[in-house]
């Protein structure tokens, strides 16, 4: 099978995976130009997706970690699924001042 090939089944694979929980496929989505706006994810499942191709392009691809990385974070600014703008605060964080940012005048 030539690159081109593996690098098209492994990019399908992986929108495939991110569109998983919205019960969809690249095939309901590919005729759709901002098909990727539409659907929404959390921070937590893209952090896990960035691990899932990481992992993915090693081993199909045989990079090195670092390099998958970079890949991963390539994929996610182009066909990452939009993320939730609500920011969690976690418990520890709810009690404490605000952080107080100054004005460049």
């Amino acid at each position: 099978m030539r690159n081109r090939d593996i690098e098209r089944e492994l990019f399908i694979e992986l929108i495939n995976y991110q569109l998983k929980d919205h019960g969809v496929t690249y095939d309901d989505v590919k005729d759709n130009p901002q098909w990727y706006m539409e659907y929404k994810t959390t921070q937590e499942k893209e952090q896990k997706f960035i691990k899932h191709i990481t992992e993915t392009v090693v081993n199909t691809l045989g990079l090195d970690v670092k390099q998958a990385e970079k890949e991963a974070q390539w994929f996610i600014l182009q066909w990452g699924l939009t993320t939730s703008s609500t920011e969690y605060i976690s418990p520890s964080k709810k009690n404490s001042e605000p952080v107080k940012i100054k004005k460049k005048n």
